[in-house]
């Protein structure tokens, strides 16, 4: 048999306390419910190469052809939408945590890229964009004379 204590100030078990710590957070993120609608953004990491700046978006469950990239004015902007899944009358939902719609990001990039290289590439749900530094822009060591 285990005993449980309970806080002498409160009366609660810690099962107690971790159970309404539960309920706080919960109501930070309200279900949906088809009244609310919330702005979502995948995650991106940046990343500068030697000779290129990276991309990284996660975008999992979102087809390759729902996804659109664009550099213009000095800016990369990536579009998307992610499909709600199709619900049935007799579904019962306990939870909703993953969120659907579109949504779009958009990053300043420094002078010295060549836009017009810039490749994109999509597997296994990460998009991956690489912009290649103009010559001028890549470091270089110089020799020292005399």
């Amino acid at each position: 048999m285990r005993l449980v204590r309970q806080n002498r100030e409160t009366g609660l078990t810690p099962y107690d306390m971790v159970r309404n710590m539960s309920r706080v957070f919960e109501g930070l993120w309200p279900e949906l419910d088809g009244t609310q609608e919330f702005q979502w953004a995948p995650p991106v990491d940046i990343c500068e190469k030697g000779d290129s700046i990276v991309f990284k978006a996660e975008l999992p469950g979102i087809p390759k052809d729902s996804i659109e990239i664009e550099v213009a004015n000095g800016v990369l902007t990536i579009r998307g939408e992610k499909k709600t899944e199709e619900e049935n009358s007799g579904d019962t939902w306990h939870r909703r945590e993953m969120r659907y719609g579109s949504f779009t990001r958009s990053f300043s990039l420094p002078l010295d890229v060549k836009h017009d290289k810039a490749e994109a590439n999509f597997c296994d749900g990460v998009l991956t964009i690489t912009i290649p530094k103009e010559e001028k822009a890549l470091h270089r060591k110089i020799a020292i004379k005399g």
